[in-house]
């Protein structure tokens, strides 16, 4: 070569290399400049947020989300606040942004033990968790970046959970180094996923997740990763970020971070965690990825030797922003605005606000401002995650259409002047239209080392879909002329779900499901989509073991089937299964049997895969056959039958091969295939061992000739039989007439050969037991009859050449694998002769690690031999169908290949959407089924560990040992005695401080979990006030609900409308928007209409979570309300939710949530937070510094004439009160010796009677006290406890109780909130808190207290309610007070020594409580009877840890159906008398006697419905207060709950009327039409129909006299009830109870009240009757008569008739009666109405009743009183019955009168109490 010629080639390669030296520069160039593409966010920040399109809605919406310190976090709350900024240990702070289930986590889900999940940082967990989410919202299946160079970038801050953790009672050495290591944070994530770039944990506090950012976009620009992870995460696991912030005063006081405002006074901790997916831009789209935005430029830089570490640098942070802008190659113009890192300190953001103007507000138009922003205002510094929070907010802002405002700005800081340059504060949202350029943001980071980033961000084209899938031959193979090709992007589509669960994939299902609602934002424009949908499900979801396919193409087809998988229902387009072994798929063909007319058919019209393959056989059967096996499946006219076996095989053969086509088409291939019979053919050529000509050769030719010479010559008979156990029943046949013609299975064998004998055989099989039946065949193959046709089999097929295929081939000729190269002439004879081999050849495949069987076939007929080859075998192994019989169709076989997927085979879903262009779907992310993760502290208690030796050194103290005290401490005697008094005092001291600190609890709120979307059903009843508008009904419709709104007046209730509402209401649920007397109405009317449904109270900021308390005492009732109904009636429990002020959508989907129950929870708090469910908790006192309390000036006392009061006063007195006003009631008194122990105690007491449900009584009371030392606190003690069932509330008793209480505390509240008060107490009760039976009133009233003082606290006025237990008595202890004391202490609340109670009662004051609650509780004895007729969650934190819990809608008596009859009885006996004793309080049943009435062991009404709501629940079966009524002993109860289960009730019960009266309709109709008298007169014309008696003699068993309480000494009081059909013992039962102790009481049932049991002819026979009765249950004692209405009108015929047979009564006593004449069956209908609403107390409204009230009332009518030769009290109520005008209680004859508290009804209920203690101080006086 010349050296031209060399030179020549040397400067070619230099000019090539040259050329490709700047291609490679270009490119370098342009990837260094080419932006980064966001295709995925995901977050986690406080208020509920969990995605970026929350936090939107946030910012959007101007929401607040700092709310209170979590309580679950073993933060000492107690003394964590202190308002001075220099106590150390102490934050004055109380609120920040919380996640408040940041300890609950998915560790299985990542493979994590629940021990190394203990150990890890949350911020870990919290990163798997979002960047999981990242990635599959940027439509990428997490799991198939393992093995890619994906990078992840991590910014972190604080690590202080390895504190927590090292604290752990668990053990959790060997995970706290890589628990809690910063470098794992980012290692963790790589690791999880498999990902190979790099991994980096960035450390810059605050700017963390910005310099992140920043570094991941320099390294994918570096083509170091192909795709990135970017972001951070911080979580305050202590308080000490608080803490020392605190001391340097950088804390925001009201937790709120004020942005660039002049009121900015520090920042706001809160945490997060928000992770991007970045990718290079032209990588992004090539890949089909949707862009949210583009990271167009970023920088990072340090303050260096600025003025202070901390303090920030202006200078620096401009240098970054311009630092910024030339990355990006952008001016300061093109930026339109800022996400600033804006803390809200008064030094921080003066500087920063000065950088921005320095920057961005030069030269740029004064009409286009920069927008300065915070996310900060809305959701506090979240440190490492504040800076990915911003991107993610600003990302969201560029797709939308505003800037969203910067909270709490009252007015720009001075500090700034924005004069200089233009730069704008968003006080409101802005317009961020579009001009023609993208819109372009800057996002701040800058952390407290110094290190500063910013980021800018650019709006991002339009998205363009990803590219279809690349086609495949079969997708172009062209249709033949006999089948039409489906229209394209038509028929059905898979939607495809998993979950590692299946708790998790029944939540994927919920999630979905709004996508597809039109109803909803989710699934607005989706509808229609179900191809986008699935293309979403399959393109960008990871498939997990547990699976679910929806096949439709209807959307409201899909709709329900997701909703069927949500709550766990089977539906026909869903398929479900889980995922095992596929890898070596089996396909396998069957023989005869799987035929239908029209099979596979409509497949040639719906999968052009089918359809052209069939054509391709129909093309090669021609060579043989003159007909088209198309026209035969589609049933053309002339097509051949598929009846004939030269017809039918054929054609079944070419359906199995074109369905193996098609299944091959969806990705499923073989490694082996297995055929039965003439299945085999299918399965070679399917394998490619024979061609299809060859294949349909032998098909088509060998039918023919089993046509021609074998048909009709023989059958088939199919035995569920062993192979064994079937080749010896035909061997005993013995003459070679039949033959085994296959083995299918273990029990499934075939026997061939002449119909005759074949009949023969299935005759004497079924005889024996076996099932045997013929099978549709005219041919007897494999036997001797195809032996003549081996000649013509091998001429025919001589020119088969089969060949050799990598696809197994199972022979069932051999039951082994065979070497398809044989499976010439001769195989296919062996084929026809041989028995087939099924069950071997599948045993064979088994054997070879075979686990997964697919059966090719338009039915199937070989699934369930598989099946049970594979049981037998021991191995589990898959097996799926292909068509049905009836549905041959597109969606069955679509469903097919679901049901293969969700198996575990490897189809290919995705395959049904070629084609079709889809469009991008933001699908729900996955649902982490989380547990909760938080170490608990090693238990500090000491209790059980106390050291004997100072257990002896405190006893020798009390002792006041001195001598064994000097030789155990070996010291003098002498100084040892001087300091053993005060030793011994100060020990005594500190154990009564302990106690009493013991009794102190609180009600505390607890976050809970991001509720599901919530799912309501069937019909809810919504009740509101008349004319109520609002929100609520259209979100329960929102929700799923069906809503009869029905309208509840506050007035005077109206029962008829109601019941006219509700007739025949069968709810799923009830809403009460309602008040306090509105809801009692409510209430009985449900229980009147017998409503069967959660009933749930709304209110309205009543209680304190986040906000004032409004105080309405209508609302606050409801909170004792709500839970004084669950335990009235069990059936109705449902709860009370309360809502803040202002409720949008948000809200309204959050209390959807708590109405459904699916939180479990029965008192909850709705916030913009999320859901908060109520607990108690225990109240530790707060370390006392300053002085107790003392009272000053005057201290007024209400209820001073009770011993409470009294016991209050007394105590003032001794800490020095100045002076006392003490408020009796009208007409009380404050005993004596108080007085004097006030005076003697130098205090000036004024005593003034006040009705403090007056207002004006109440204003005159505290006008008089001006001339005395100044009102400087109120007690108010003076609240009544009442009694009554909620069903007994009548005529506004429930509003004039409430207001007795709560509306005497709400005027003390309105007329001294401008005094200088020190205290303001208001004394409530534990039924506030727990509610309790008959407690309805009591209950709302004092919960209406604890929330007037949450208001009163609130806006800063001094307040203390206390819910108080029971107090001890001393001078009580007999009574019904003292009963219900000591009913309670059965129940674990014990009675408050008085001394102790005021001693915490001082302590409360002094430390500043506003609401305890003080109880000495037996929490397991407590808990057990608490939660007798349901859970109680209010309670959960005090469960016994090893509880057995029944299963919802389970009896805890388990399945007593399955006990034998006697164990059964005395099961149901133990039952009774167990929740007899605990309702009663009782330590055990042994104080119950089987065979006592209930009302002799002293259950009264409220009692009965406990016990009766406490045996619903603990058997199963529903109980009414009419069933205790009829069965009144424990035993009797008992045989009755027996037969209720099916057992014999014994025939020994009394009769006693049970049934609904004949008459309750004509009552209604009568009340409805005001025809009340029409009614009773026609009650007493039917008694004139029933039998009667004129003598003791003809009246039959009189009932015997009910004891109620026993006394040895004194005189019986016997108790004769009214005669309206209310009458009977049980009204005794409270005025009994008062007694107890003190009287004898025994109660009488009148004649006449049950079934069958004569009536009193006249009045003679009447008084005659009842004297015997009293005469049998006195005997010889003294009787004091009481008879009760007009009961005490027999009593005065009995007391006459007694005294006229020289046996007069000690005394008589009547309780309101008065003598009427015909007018009261007129007038009467007030009476009336009240007698039937009280009528189920008496066993129910039964004909017996009221006939017998009809002849009773016409007997007395006109009574004249005769002289009782006995001392007679009468007792006259205070009250009148409302709308009755009774004539007089008056009486003609010497007696004295008292006047008792109470209506006509009343007097023996609430009133009882002071009823019996008036009859018992008259009888002393006797």
């Amino acid at each position: 070569m010349s050296d031209v010629d060399r030179l020549r080639d040397y400067l070619r390669k230099v000019t090539v290399d040259l050329h490709e030296a700047r291609q490679r520069l270009r490119e370098h160039e342009q990837r260094d400049a080419e932006p980064m593409a966001v295709v995925g966010m995901a977050c986690r920040f406080p208020g509920g947020i969990t995605s970026p399109e929350d936090l939107w809605e946030a910012v959007a919406a101007g929401r607040d989300v700092i709310a209170a310190f979590p309580r679950d976090r073993g933060w000492p709350l107690d003394r964590l606040y202190d308002p001075d900024p220099d106590r150390p240990g102490t934050t004055y702070v109380k609120e920040g942004g919380f996640l408040y289930d940041v300890a609950d986590f998915d560790a299985p889900f990542f493979g994590i033990s629940p021990r190394e999940a203990l150990a890890m940082d949350p911020q870990q967990r919290l990163l798997l968790e979002t960047s999981w989410e990242a990635v599959e919202r940027a439509g990428i299946d997490p799991l198939s970046l393992r093995g890619t160079r994906t990078g992840v970038f991590v910014g972190s801050g604080a690590q202080d959970y390895g504190m927590v953790a090292a604290r752990s009672a668990e053990d959790l050495e060997g995970y706290l180094l890589t628990g809690n290591a910063v470098s794992v944070l980012s290692g963790r994530i790589s690791y999880t996923l498999g990902l190979e770039g790099p991994a980096l944990s960035v450390d810059t506090a605050c700017s963390a997740s910005l310099v992140a950012l920043h570094l991941a976009c320099r390294s994918l620009a570096r083509g170091e990763c192909s795709l990135a992870l970017a972001g951070g995460a911080s979580v305050l696991s202590t308080p000490a970020g608080f803490v020392e912030l605190s001391r340097q005063r950088g804390l925001a006081p009201d937790g709120r971070a004020k942005a660039f405002a002049r009121a900015a006074d520090g920042t706001a901790w809160s945490e997060g965690a928000g992770v991007l997916v970045l990718e290079r831009l032209s990588d992004a789209r090539r890949n089909g990825h949707r862009v949210l935005a583009l990271v167009r430029g970023s920088a990072v830089n340090q303050d260096g030797a600025s003025n202070g570490l901390t303090a920030p640098n202006g200078p620096a942070q401009e240098r970054v922003i311009r630092d910024a802008l030339a990355d990006a190659g952008l001016a300061a113009a093109d930026i339109d605005a800022v996400e600033a890192h804006g803390t809200g300190t008064a030094l921080g953001d003066p500087i920063e606000a000065n950088a921005l103007l320095a920057t961005y507000g030069r030269n740029r138009p004064a009409d286009r401002p920069l927008w300065l922003g915070s996310l900060k205002s809305n959701l506090g510094h979240s440190g490492a995650a504040a800076g990915v929070g911003g991107v993610i907010k600003m990302v969201m802002a560029l797709r939308g259409d505003h800037l969203p405002r910067t909270l709490h700005v009252d007015a720009p800081t001075p500090e700034a002047d924005f004069s200089s340059g233009a730069v704008a504060l968003l006080t409101a949202p802005q317009p961020w239209p579009e001009t023609g350029r993208p819109r372009r943001a800057g996002v701040s980071a800058f952390g407290i080392s110094g290190t500063n980033a910013h980021v800018l961000l650019e709006q991002a084209d339009a998205f363009a879909a990803p590219p279809d899938r690349p086609t495949t031959p079969a997708d172009t193979a062209p249709a033949p002329a006999t089948t039409t090709s489906a229209a394209p992007g038509t028929g059905p589509v898979p939607l495809a779900l998993s979950g590692r669960t299946h708790e998790a994939l029944r939540a994927q299902a919920e999630r979905l499901l709004p996508l597809l609602d039109p109803d909803t934002p989710q699934g607005r424009g989706h509808t229609a989509g179900l191809p986008d949908t699935a293309a979403a499900l399959l393109r960008s979801r990871s498939a997990f073991a547990h699976r679910a396919v929806v096949v439709t193409e209807d959307p409201a087809t899909a709709t329900e089937a997701l909703d069927a998988l949500a709550a766990g229902r089977p539906h026909d387009a869903l398929v479900t299964g889980t995922a095992g072994p596929a890898d070596r798929v089996v396909f396998v063909f069957p023989g005869q049997g799987s035929q239908w007319a029209g099979m596979a058919a409509d497949l040639l019209d719906s999968a052009p895969v089918f359809a052209a393959h069939m054509a391709e056989c129909d093309r090669a059967a021609r060579a043989f056959v003159d007909w088209s096996l198309v026209d035969v499946l589609r049933e053309e006219p002339g097509a051949p039958s598929l009846e004939r076996i030269e017809v039918l095989q054929p054609v079944l053969f070419a359906v199995m091969v074109s369905l193996a086509r098609l299944w091959r088409s969806h990705g499923l291939v073989p490694a082996a295939v297995v055929g039965s019979s003439q299945g085999e053919i299918a399965a070679a050529c399917d394998a490619g061992a024979l061609s299809l000509h060859d294949a349909v050769k032998i098909v088509v030719l060998r039918s023919r000739l089993f046509a021609d010479a074998l048909h009709g010559n023989g059958a088939v008979v199919s035995v569920a039989a062993p192979e064994t156990e079937v080749r010896a029943r035909l061997a005993a046949q013995g003459d070679g007439a039949l033959h085994l013609g296959g083995v299918n299975g273990p029990h499934a064998v075939t026997v061939v050969g002449a119909l005759p004998a074949l009949e023969r055989f299935v005759a004497d099989a079924t005889r024996d037991g076996l099932r045997a039946r013929l099978v549709a065949s005219s041919v007897a193959s494999h036997c001797d009859q195809v032996d003549p046709l081996r000649s013509r089999i091998l001429d025919l097929f001589a020119d088969v050449t089969p060949a050799r295929t990598d696809v197994a081939f199972c022979s069932t000729v051999t039951g082994s694998f065979t070497d398809t190269a044989a499976l010439d002439a001769g195989y296919w004879f062996d084929n026809a002769r041989r028995p087939v081999a099924f069950d071997p050849a599948v045993r064979t495949l088994l054997d070879a690690g075979h686990r997964f069987f697919v059966e090719i076939s338009p039915h199937p007929v070989l699934v369930h031999a598989v099946q049970d080859i594979a049981e037998d075998a021991g191995t589990d192994a898959a097996v799926v169908a292909t068509l049905r019989r009836g549905q041959g169709d597109l969606t069955r076989f679509l469903r097919s290949v679901a049901d293969a997927h969700t198996r575990g085979a490897p189809v290919d879903l995705a395959r049904t959407l070629d084609g079709r262009p889809t469009t991008w779907v933001d699908l729900p992310t996955y649902p982490f089924q989380r547990q909760r993760y938080w170490p608990e502290p090693v238990s500090t208690a000491t209790a059980d560990t106390t050291d004997p030796a100072e257990a002896g050194f405190w006893q020798a103290v009390e002792n006041d040992d001195v001598t064994g005290l000097t030789e155990s401490l070996g010291v003098r005697a002498e100084p040892l005695a001087a300091v053993l008094p005060a030793l011994a005092a100060w020990h005594l001291e500190r154990r009564e401080r302990s106690l009493v600190d013991s009794w102190r609890y609180a009600l505390d709120w607890r976050p809970l979990p991001a509720a599901k979307r919530p799912r309501l059903s069937g019909t809810w009843l919504l009740a509101v006030p008349p004319g109520h508008q609002g929100p609520e009904a259209d979100a329960l419709v929102r929700h799923g609900a069906t809503v009869h709104r029905v309208e509840v007046t506050s007035g005077p209730p109206d029962p008829e409308a109601l019941r006219t509402a509700l007739a025949g209401a069968r709810p799923s649920g009830v809403v009460a928007l309602l008040g306090w007397p509105a809801a009692v109405t409510l209430v009985r009317a449900l229980a009147e209409a017998d409503v069967r449904a959660p009933l749930w109270f709304t209110t309205r900021e009543s209680v304190a979570l986040d906000a004032a308390p409004d105080g309405d005492p209508d609302q606050a009732a409801l909170w004792g309300l709500a839970p004084t109904v669950a335990l009235e009636h069990p059936a109705l429990a449902g709860g009370v939710v309360d809502l803040p002020a202002h409720a949008d959508e948000r809200v309204l989907a959050s209390w959807c949530t708590a109405l459904s129950g699916g939180t479990g929870e029965e008192q909850l708090a709705v916030r913009q937070a999320g859901l908060f469910a109520r607990r108690l908790v225990r109240s530790p006192r707060a370390a006392l510094t300053g002085p107790a309390w003392r009272p000053t000036g005057t201290t007024l006392v209400t209820g001073a004439d009770t011993a409470t009061g009294a016991a209050v006063a007394r105590r003032l007195a001794a800490l020095g009160a100045p002076a006392l006003l003490l408020a009796v009631a009208p007409g009380g008194t404050v005993a004596e010796d108080v007085l004097t122990a006030l005076r003697d105690a130098g205090t000036q007491v004024t005593i003034r009677p006040c009705d403090l449900d007056d207002r004006e009584a109440v204003a005159a009371l505290l006008t008089r006290q001006s001339a005395a030392p100044p009102l400087t606190a109120v007690v108010h003690t003076a609240v009544p406890l009442s009694e009554t069932p909620l069903t007994s509330l009548h005529d506004g008793t429930g509003e004039r109780l409430l207001r007795s209480g709560a509306g005497a505390a709400r005027h003390l509240h309105d007329l001294t909130r401008d005094l200088p008060l020190t205290a303001f107490v208001l004394f409530s009760s534990v039924s506030g808190t727990f509610g309790g039976v008959g407690q309805a009133v009591h209950a709302a009233a004092t919960a209406a207290l604890d929330a007037l003082a949450e208001h009163r606290a609130a806006h800063g006025l001094p307040a203390l309610s206390v819910a108080w237990a029971p107090w001890a008595d001393p001078a009580d202890t007999t009574g019904a007070a003292a009963v219900r004391r000591d009913r309670l202490a059965g129940r674990g609340i014990g009675v408050l020594d008085e001394e102790r109670a005021l001693t915490a009662l001082g302590d409360a004051l002094t430390a500043g409580d506003t609401r305890l609650l003080l109880a000495d509780v037996d929490w397991p004895r407590f808990h057990a009877a608490y939660t007798a007729t349901g859970p109680r969650p209010l309670i959960a934190e005090f469960a016994p840890a090893a509880r057995h819990e029944t299963a919802p809608g389970a009896s805890p008596l388990g399945d007593l159906t399955a006990l034998p009859p006697q164990e059964r009885h005395a099961a149901l006996l133990t039952a009774v008398t167990e929740q007899a004793a605990s309702v009663l309080g009782f330590p055990d049943a042994s104080a119950i006697d089987p065979a006592r009435r209930f009302l002799e062991h002293g259950f009264d009404s409220l009692t009965t419905l406990e016990l009766r709501n406490r045996l619903t629940a603990a058997t199963g079966i529903r109980l009414t207060a009419a069933t205790l009524f009829a069965h009144d002993t424990p035993e009797a109860l008992a045989r009755h709950l027996h037969g209720e289960l099916g057992g014999p009730e014994a025939a020994t019960d009394a009769p006693r009327a049970t049934g609904k009266s004949s008459f309750e309709g004509l009552y209604r109709q009568a009340e409805q039409a005001g025809k009340m008298g029409e009614f009773v007169a026609l009650l007493g014309a039917a008694a004139a129909l029933r039998p009667t008696f004129t003598s003791v003699d003809e009246a039959g068993p009189l009932p015997e006299a009910v004891e109620l309480t026993a006394q040895d000494e004194g005189p019986l009081l016997v108790c004769l009830p009214t005669v309206l059909a209310t009458s009977g013992p049980h009204q005794y039962a409270r005025f009994a109870a008062a007694l107890r102790g003190r009287r004898a009481v025994s109660a009488l049932a009148l004649p006449g009240y049950d079934d069958g049991a004569p009536l009193p002819a006249d009045r003679s026979a009447a008084v005659a009757a009842v004297t015997e009765q009293v005469r049998r249950a006195a005997g010889d004692r003294p009787v004091v008569l009481v008879g009760y209405s007009s009961g005490g009108l027999l009593a005065n015929g009995v007391a006459a008739r007694l005294a006229a047979q020289a046996h007069p009564a000690h005394a008589l006593v009547l309780l309101d009666t008065f003598v009427f004449g015909p007018e009261l069956i007129t007038d009467g209908a007030p009476l009336f109405q009240q007698v039937f609403t009280r009528l189920d107390e008496a066993g129910g409204a039964t004909d017996a009743r009221l006939t017998a009230m009809g002849a009773y009332l016409r007997l007395l009518t006109d009574w004249e009183p005769a002289d009782a030769a006995t001392p007679v009290l009468v007792a006259r109520t205070t009250r009148a019955l409302a709308g009755f005008d009774r004539p007089p209680a008056t009486w003609d004859h010497p007696h004295d009168t008292v006047e008792v508290a109470g209506d006509h009804f009343t007097v023996l209920e609430e009133h009882a109490d002071a009823a019996a203690q008036a009859v018992h101080e008259w009888l002393e006086k006797q």
